[in-house]
C-alpha cells in the first residue's frame, strides 16, 4: 500500500424483505462498535497500515437472491 492511500473496512448485510428494517439500518451503535474494535486490532495487528487514512463503508444488499439490489453506503459511520 502507497503512502496516503486510504484502508476502508466494508460491513457487507443481506435482507431479504424489509419487515425487520433494512440491511443498512441493521447496522446498530453496538455492530458498528465492534467493527470499529475490529478495524483496531488489525491496525495493531498491521502497523504498515497505522499511518493510513481509514473509512467505514456498508455494503446493503436486498431483495430476491435472483435479483439482488445493492447500496454502496461509502462513509456509513466514522470512528
Amino acid at each position: 500500500m502507497l503512502a496516503g492511500e486510504l484502508l476502508v473496512f466494508v460491513e457487507v448485510r443481506y435482507r431479504r424483505d424489509s419487515r425487520h428494517g433494512s440491511a443498512a439500518e441493521s447496522i446498530t451503535i453496538h455492530k458498528q462498535r465492534r467493527i470499529i474494535g475490529a478495524a483496531q486490532d488489525f491496525l495493531m495487528r498491521h502497523q504498515d497500515f497505522a499511518d493510513h487514512p481509514c473509512r467505514f463503508d456498508v455494503v446493503a444488499l436486498h431483495g430476491d437472491v435472483n435479483a439482488l439490489g445493492c447500496d454502496w453506503i461509502a462513509g456509513a459511520f466514522s470512528a
